[in-house]
């Protein structure tokens, strides 16, 4: 809290009442010294921060929205003694000292010194740590602050190798802004023995990643229930100025102003199905399969232990709009587990699939068993065509889909449709004049399996017909056009394929 004083008001005063202010604000002075804490009054989403008792609470804000603030006082509240704590802060108090916490920051030179070392200084009461001062509380070599009462701190920086993370029980891992996500999983390990809880401070710059997969969606979904997170705009703290605050959005792209300013997780490189609409496309789940249903589909991707086996069932309708109406998305199955769910979910619509189309890296001989996963799904049951493993052509084709209302998803498929609002091109390097469209290889399981089955030439648009008069000429002449206009299906001997 600043004081804000009137001098002109002051000065105006009788000489004796002067002095009786001015011995009351070097007071106040003095207690501030000595507590600053006493003088920290949260904005309204830091006290609900501040409130979270659960696991992990997060601060999701845009730059100048008080997040780091609100991280280190709320590390300080857990650290110091219950009888320094002031009166307003004491209901945010649930560990007792000794408290050792973790806190990772990006990086050990500017962000240590210039913003959270800063912040220490600003907040913690001078007697509360080790030896009086944070000049001797602090250890430089090691990056541990100690506090009096047995409590530390130790610093890490997200760009450290792994193995500097190991090591010692913690009651919190505080991370001011996003940690690695191999960072964050070694780092959950240290805080198994006392029970402790995970912090997050942070403006989510790099876009779709980690976090809005495991931590941000599934709050929002109502899956992780174990969580406060807290999302804050610039606008929220009232202790910025207005003008200073439009001065430094000035130029931002849409996307990175959402993010600066109101701490939100965007597409900083642009989502691939920009036209998926929900309201369009997506309809309700159908009760049966249409019996007239001219053709059923099958398609997925990446088959193993380790990979998700994705599969979709789909049918054309006699307005060639293609309908996925069901998914499997397996994890950590074998192919005969997978074959044998493909089959029993067939059953239970009533269907028997007349292509199944996988991904054409299934054809490749295992050298433990020398056969294929292409062979193994035909030993259990499923016989498959290869598909066309054109990455970007098979994009082009389900956008196709989109964009002309071709395609349609229904209720019940949950993951596919999550996979549409995720998938996204990578972001490129600064400088990078013709940067290669790339699209992330993740969030992309069911989506491969769709692209399978609209790059089928049983669900591509059909080429002009040959007339008997075009000699072979002709014919070289018309593909080669094709070809060059991109309207030129793949060649494909058979048409169709599924898994991968």
């Amino acid at each position: 809290m600043k004081l804000r004083i009137n001098l002109e008001r002051l000065a105006a005063l009788p000489a004796a009442e002067q002095a009786r202010v001015r011995a009351e604000l070097l007071e106040l002075e003095a207690l501030r010294r000595a507590n600053p804490l006493a003088f920290y009054e949260p904005h309204a989403k830091q006290r609900v921060f501040h409130a979270g008792r659960d696991p992990l609470k997060a601060f999701l804000g845009g730059n100048r929205s008080g997040k780091t603030t609100a991280g280190i006082v709320d590390d300080l509240i857990q650290t110091l003694d219950p009888d320094v704590v002031p009166e307003h802060l004491l209901p945010y108090k649930h560990f007792q000292p000794p408290f050792y916490c973790r806190i990772i920051i990006p990086d050990l030179t500017n962000t240590l010194d210039k913003v959270v070392l800063q912040k220490v200084r600003e907040w913690a009461p001078p007697a509360q740590l080790a030896g009086g001062t944070l000049d001797r509380a602090w250890s430089e070599k090691q990056r541990v602050l100690t506090f009096a009462n047995g409590s530390w701190w130790q610093f890490f920086s997200n760009d450290q190798d792994l193995d500097k993370f190991g090591g010692a029980a913690l009651h919190r891992v505080h991370y001011d802004e996003e940690p690695r996500e191999d960072i964050r999983k070694e780092s959950l390990m240290r805080l198994i023995d006392y029970g402790g809880d995970e912090v997050f401070t942070m403006t989510p710059l790099l876009g779709m990643s980690w976090m809005f997969v495991d931590i941000y969606e599934p709050w929002t979904e109502g899956r992780l229930t174990d969580a406060t997170i807290v999302l804050v705009d610039m606008d929220e703290n009232p202790h910025l100025d207005a003008k200073t605050k439009e001065r430094a959005l000035a130029g931002l792209s849409h996307e990175e102003r959402a993010a600066r300013k109101s701490g939100r997780f965007v597409h900083f490189a642009g989502l691939i199905y920009d036209t998926f609409d929900v309201a369009r496309h997506v309809h309700p789940e159908l009760d049966e399969v249409p019996r007239d249903a001219p053709l059923v589909l099958l398609g997925g991707i990446d088959n193993g232990i380790r990979h998700m086996a994705a599969v979709l069932l789909t049918f054309l309708d006699a307005d060639d709009v293609l309908w996925v109406f069901d998914e499997l998305p397996l994890q950590g199955l074998t192919v005969s587990a997978v074959a044998e769910q493909f089959l029993d979910r067939c059953a239970r619509w009533g269907i028997r699939t007349r292509f199944n189309i996988i991904d054409p890296a299934s054809r490749r001989t295992e050298e433990q068993t020398g056969r294929s996963i292409r062979d193994a799904y035909r030993a259990a049951g499923v016989s498959t065509l290869l598909g066309v493993n054109d990455r970007l052509a098979g994009i082009n084709a389900v956008k196709e889909r989109l964009e002309g209302d071709r395609l349609r998803v229904t209720a019940n498929c949950t993951e596919l449709i999550r996979e549409f609002k995720r998938y996204r091109w990578a972001r490129q390097a600064a400088g990078e004049n013709e940067a290669k469209e790339t699209p992330v290889r993740r969030d992309d399981h069911l989506l491969d399996a769709l692209r399978y089955i609209c790059m089928s030439p049983t669900v591509r648009p059909k080429r002009p017909s040959l007339t008997p008069s075009q000699t072979l000429q002709d014919r070289i002449l018309r593909a080669n056009l094709e070809r060059l206009n991109g309207t030129a299906a793949p060649e494909h001997p058979l048409g169709g394929g599924i898994f991968a």
